[in-house]
């Protein structure tokens, strides 16, 4: 005689059963079956949503990045166009600035300077005779006080002499 132990001995078998088996033992029944297949099935769904969620939260995880770097490298790229623009600019402003240096240099001739007068605006050679001198050690203007801190100083004193 073969005993099986199952726990607590709730399903204890002595014997041969074929003539007359245990039907709440052998067959589960229909409602029970159902309802663990509903529990496979709706953990099987949990197991699917949950691996959705993560492969969504990955997908969108990646677009975040991507979009940054390629914002990122927008604004690298507009700063390199600004800065090769600058030095554009500076290159034109130095051949400029050299440019005006030979014009300066050609204006510190003073013979260069009396061809222009005399050909180019219709001056004439002043003779000695047509100078004229002009006392400038002389102060010939004068200097007025300013009225209006006068007239500031009078009412101040006035409003005194009232109040004291």
């Amino acid at each position: 005689m073969n005993k099986v132990i199952v726990e607590k001995n709730m399903f204890e078998i002595n014997g041969n059963t074929v003539l007359a088996p245990d039907e709440s033992f052998k067959k589960p029944k229909y409602e029970d079956l159902e309802k663990s297949r509903k529990q496979i099935e709706h953990s099987k769904k949990l197991k699917d949503i949950k691996k959705k969620k993560n492969v969504l939260k990955n997908i969108l995880l990646g677009f975040i990045i991507g979009v940054t770097i390629i914002a990122r490298y927008c604004m690298i790229y507009n700063y390199q166009r600004a800065i090769s623009k600058a030095k554009a600019e500076t290159e034109v402003l130095v051949k400029e600035n050299d440019a005006y240096k030979v014009e300066l240099i050609k204006f510190r001739n003073i013979s260069y300077i009396e061809q222009v007068a005399t050909t180019e605006l219709h001056m004439v050679k002043p003779m000695i005779s047509d100078i004229q001198y002009c006392n400038l050690s002389k102060n010939n203007l004068e200097t007025k006080e300013d009225s209006g801190v006068k007239i500031s100083k009078n009412i101040i004193n006035k409003i005194k002499n009232i109040i004291f």
